[in-house]
């Protein structure tokens, strides 16, 4: 086996067991909120916690990954991500105590998933980068989708602390095999840790940032609030179980990123990171703005859609990404990556809110349209990019 595809293989299912600490919390909150007599508003501390140690620590994970070993940084993070969230489910006894375990899990998380990406630009050239990089974030997205019904199956047999401890606790020897079987590419560590904002200047690694901010405004406003739309539609409404259908729809929707991201990388290594992102985006925008349209649709249209929707909201992020990795210098490329990753991770933040408000003042109507926005903010910024590069 060639080393680069045994370096994809490895991260991948590392990345892929990793991501559960992204998602298992929510999947036993209701648990945890009677467990530990949680409000609302401090079940959603600790679940945002985690997203500001990722945040805070993007960047610097980003920086050492130009310099050093992004296979060791990998593989030690992904250890303490494992270290962290098995911390959380042993002694976590309220919010301060959830909160900081949840906030380094979230940073350590920093040093693993681009990284990750870093490394796999490193040992992939233009022609193969995009299907490499989809296969990883998609199996990132399969990861996180897989940890629902995984970590509720055992919380139900063992209880939440065994089910976070378990579906947390595997990033440990998941990074142990990174640290072994991973390799750093010939000639890439070893350097002086220096660092320029001339790569945060430069226009067209502004165009493709505010792209991913916008496909990200709209897929976690989506995932956030895909459930809550679902339930409250009539063909849900009219099924036996509406939660439990509602539900299995709305994991459906996130697990179709993986091979949604594998099939927008694939096909961006064949007609073009431009052209896959951007009409990966005009589809999910179509669709987004749709749903708050049509007021009525059977079951299986409805099921029909959701599988469409769920494969075009991820296929623009691993062209995106790939993107990133050739526009910018070798030696910034994980620099670059980290921050196309916190400039627009924080516009997913932003829009559940913008979401939530929308749909108390007019419904889902507006909220989708809400949405919709950041499809058109990406292909704006993506027309702009194809002008800069006609330019040149």
């Amino acid at each position: 086996m060639r080393t680069a595809q045994r370096v994809l293989i490895v991260l991948s299912g590392a990345v892929g067991v990793v991501s559960f600490s992204w998602a298992h919390y929510s999947a036993v909150l209701p648990l945890v909120i009677d467990d530990l007599a949680f409000s609302g508003t401090e079940a959603g501390i600790v679940y945002s916690a985690y997203f500001v140690g990722y945040v805070v620590a993007i960047l610097p994970a980003g920086i050492i990954a130009d310099r050093h070993s992004a296979r060791r940084l990998f593989g030690f993070t992904a250890m303490g991500t494992g270290i962290f969230s098995v911390a959380f489910a042993v002694l976590t006894t309220g919010v301060v105590t959830g909160s900081v375990f949840r906030l380094f899990a979230g940073a350590c998380f920093a040093g693993v998933y681009v990284p990750g990406m870093r490394l796999l630009a490193d040992w992939f050239d233009p022609s193969t980068r995009g299907w490499a990089i989809g296969t990883y974030v998609g199996v990132l997205s399969l990861g996180s989708g897989i940890a629902f019904p995984i970590t509720s199956w055992i919380a139900t047999v063992s209880g939440w602390r065994t089910a976070l401890a378990l579906t947390g606790g595997i990033a440990i020897p998941a990074g142990i095999a990174v640290v072994w079987l991973a390799a750093d590419y010939p000639g890439t560590t070893g350097q002086d840790i220096t660092f320029g904002l001339s790569i945060f200047t430069d226009r067209q690694y502004l165009y493709v940032t505010t792209a991913y901010a916008g496909h990200n405004w709209e897929l976690f406003g989506v995932q956030n609030w895909i459930v809550a739309f679902l339930v409250a539609t009539p063909a849900i409404v009219a099924t036996e179980s509406p939660t439990t259908t509602a539900g299995l729809l709305a994991g459906l929707l996130v697990v179709l990123g993986g091979p949604g991201n594998a099939i927008g990388g694939w096909l961006s290594d064949r007609i073009g990171r431009l052209k896959t992102s951007a009409g990966a985006l005009a589809l999910s925008g179509c669709l987004t703005i749709a749903l708050g349209v049509v007021e009525w649709m059977a079951l299986l249209v409805l099921g029909g859609i959701i599988v469409v929707y769920g494969l075009v909201l991820a296929a623009d992020s691993a062209p995106l990404s790939t993107m990133m990795t050739e526009l910018a210098d070798d030696e910034s490329t994980g620099t670059a990556l980290a921050g196309q990753s916190l400039l627009g991770f924080i516009p997913g933040i932003i829009s559940p809110v913008v979401f939530g408000a929308a749909l108390d003042v007019s419904g889902f109507t507006l909220a989708f349209g809400s949405l919709g926005v950041g499809a058109v903010v990406g292909l704006g910024a993506l027309a702009l990019l194809r002008n800069s590069l006609r330019r040149e």
